[in-house]
């Protein structure tokens, strides 16, 4: 594979390359050649460009630094200091943070503890009521995480008798999530309300991918509580992680925090 890039460039030379100290860089990523097949072409290239008139130096490593061969190359180009090239460097290296968005809603305030349990473990410092949140913000986001509790039982929609029955209804089918990255958590009390638990996140579920969202997650239904029935399990999985601050609140914090790092397992963020 031969790469020409002007001036400068952000490289990542996982076999040999070359810096030329010319208007002109020609970088060479080889990786299935034999270092044979390289050096060949590499010395054809260097004569060609000898004859011209350039200096040119060959780098030759087996495991390459991105960065240290992006400092090479700005320091052939910008000699402006060793400690700017390297900071330089290791800024194009470095990817940019994904922007994750929490939203809950609450009419007791145990799904807004469980939020703050989860905005801990995820390192996420703005999270807020859904009734709070600005047109557009949701979709802003490269992934979202959206929890809510179980008020009216047995019911079909709004289930959860918060801002989310409204948002759901009102503007959420007015988004285009296609693609969007979600991850639901639900709050009950399985044991008063064990033939409905959870119902409210199996709404949310269904409300989201019908927008095209996809949902990551999912929990195994058999393990940490005693119900009976629950609208949030779909193919015999919770759609996402829930909890029980009534009669579980001493797990509720462990439950967060193993939950996001198994978020984090399946590259939701």
């Amino acid at each position: 594979m031969r790469a020409h890039v002007l001036l400068l460039a952000s490289l990542a030379c996982t076999g040999y390359g070359r810096i030329a100290e010319t208007s002109r860089l020609e970088v060479f990523v080889m990786d299935d050649s034999t270092q044979q097949e390289v050096t060949q072409q590499m010395e054809k290239r260097m004569q060609l460009w000898a004859a011209a008139g350039s200096s040119i130096n060959l780098c030759k490593r087996q495991t390459a630094n991105p960065s240290e061969v992006l400092a090479k190359l700005l320091l052939a180009f910008n000699p402006v200091g060793k400690a700017a090239v390297s900071m330089r460097a290791r800024r194009v290296n470095m990817s940019p943070r994904m922007s994750v968005g929490l939203y809950y809603s609450t009419s007791t305030g145990n799904t807004e503890t469980v939020a703050e349990y989860i905005a801990g473990a995820a390192g996420i410092e703005d999270y807020k009521d859904i009734g709070d949140a600005e047109d557009g913000e949701v979709e802003g986001h490269d992934a979202i995480i959206v929890g809510a509790p179980t008020w009216h039982t047995g019911a079909d929609s709004e289930r959860s008798g918060t801002s989310w029955d409204e948002w759901l209804y009102d503007k959420l089918p007015n988004m285009d999530l296609s693609g969007k990255k979600v991850a639901i958590f639900g709050v009950g009390d399985s044991a008063s309300y064990g033939e409905n638990y959870c119902d409210a996140a199996g709404e949310i579920y269904e409300q989201f991918t019908a927008r095209g969202a996809k949902v990551f997650g999912m929990t195994p239904s058999d393990e940490g509580y005693d119900y009976t029935e629950s609208k949030s399990v779909v193919d015999d999985k919770f759609v996402g992680r829930m909890f029980d601050e009534d009669n579980y609140s001493d797990e509720s914090e462990e439950r967060a925090q193993a939950w996001v790092e198994q978020l984090k397992g399946e590259g939701f963020m």
